[in-house]
């Protein structure tokens, strides 16, 4: 296989590759909400606030699947280097927010944060 044709081809599979994942993470993610407050109802603060966030951020996540999913399959000739640094700018506007706010609740120092910005304790909905 020449190098071009290599080129073309890790050209074509990384982005169609990403696309593949962060459209999985984004309908995992509409689940979960989906299924806020379930079995009881009960929606905590923390949830209530970081709402609309979050789905911001999941249907930014499907648009840019989408676009590199058509990127990868109708796309003209292009060079890696802007492709791969696409791709990592397209994962920290829209996956590394989408984990860190799903994930604040179990850190420390991201519940720290939260109870000094808004003045409430963080309640993450666990508990008896």
């Amino acid at each position: 296989m020449s190098v071009d044709r290599s080129r073309i081809l890790v050209t074509r599979v990384a982005p169609f590759l990403w696309a593949c994942l962060s459209c999985l993470l984004a309908l995992q993610w509409l689940v979960d909400l989906g299924m806020v407050g379930f079995p009881d109802g009960y929606i905590t603060p923390y949830a209530r606030a970081t709402s609309t966030l979050l789905h911001v951020l999941v249907w930014a996540c499907l648009a840019q699947s989408l676009y590199f999913a058509c990127r990868a399959l109708f796309g003209k000739r292009f060079e890696p280097a802007p492709l791969f640094l696409q791709i990592l700018i397209a994962a920290a506007l829209t996956v590394v927010p989408a984990f860190i706010v799903k994930h604040c609740p179990r850190s420390q120092v991201c519940s720290n944060i939260y109870e000094a910005l808004t003045n409430t304790m963080m309640d993450d909905g666990t508990g008896g």
